[in-house]
């Protein structure tokens, strides 16, 4: 509780340690994260001991420092939180497929190392998560890959195939399973074989959809399916979807063009 109290003037405190020999006014400058706008932050403030006695907070202009301090608020925060969602997960995943196919290649591991090498990379200009969300932090990592490295991944563990329609469609790679496709049954119509990655040696493991977007059947051996489950799924599915083309033998029908894109 205070009884009692007495306005105190700035410049009487600066007046008080005029020489300095006290110690008591102090001047600083000083770069925060700022979690709320999430950016950097420049902080200048003159002090009486505790007692702030004029301060000011501007944006940060890009420096190592400020790259130094935005890298470290996003190693705490998250750096799957700085790109399009899966993005990190998606580009680790295809890089570990093709290390495990072809463990000679010319790509490093993407671990916590890498990652922060990366993140200095992208934070070299930047000054807020904003910048690193627009510079896309699985671009920068890969950007720090060898020319060698880069045309592997493309080939070993390429993000998509197109299907004889024209459909294009990405390729799912996850921990501890085949990499896999999925899309409409029709689009596969004229394939004896299904797509393979891994420089042609790892075949996709398909899912194979009906018209309601549901898997009807999953397979890495398409002529094994056209011979032995397609002519039962065939009748069920021409009841169902009468409207959908369904050819006695998928393995030499032509596929249906790609559907257009929704209108938003």
């Amino acid at each position: 509780m205070v009884r009692a109290g007495v306005a105190i003037q700035p410049d009487w405190l600066l007046d008080l340690d005029a020489d300095g020999a006290d110690g008591g006014v102090t001047e600083s400058d000083d770069l925060q994260f700022n979690p709320d706008g999430e950016r950097v932050v420049r902080i200048r403030r003159l002090a009486y001991q505790s007692l702030a006695i004029d301060e000011t907070i501007t944006t940060a202009p890009p420096s190592p420092e400020t790259a130094a301090v935005l890298v470290a608020a996003a190693l705490a925060h998250g750096v799957d939180k700085l790109d399009e969602p899966e993005a990190l997960a998606r580009l680790r995943a295809r890089v570990a497929f093709a290390r495990e196919v072809a463990p000679d290649v010319d790509l490093p591991a993407l671990d916590d190392a890498a990652l922060a090498t990366a993140l200095r990379a992208a934070a070299a200009d930047a000054t807020s998560f904003a910048d690193l969300r627009a510079a896309g932090l699985a671009a920068s990592l890969q950007r720090t890959f060898s020319a060698a490295g880069q045309r592997a991944l493309a080939t070993l563990a390429p993000e998509s195939t197109v299907l004889p329609g024209g459909r294009k469609v990405t390729i799912n790679y996850q921990p501890d399973q085949p990499p896999w496709i999925a899309s409409r049954l029709q689009d596969f119509f004229g394939m004896r074989a299904g797509p393979a990655v891994g420089g042609g040696r790892v075949p996709l493991t398909l899912h194979l959809l009906a018209p309601n977007q549901r898997a009807v059947q999953v397979t890495r051996d398409l002529e094994s399916f056209w011979q032995k489950h397609y002519p039962t799924l065939r009748r069920e599915l021409g009841r169902r979807y009468p409207r959908h083309s369904w050819p006695e033998d998928g393995a030499t029908a032509r596929p249906p063009p790609p559907a257009p894109p929704r209108r938003r």
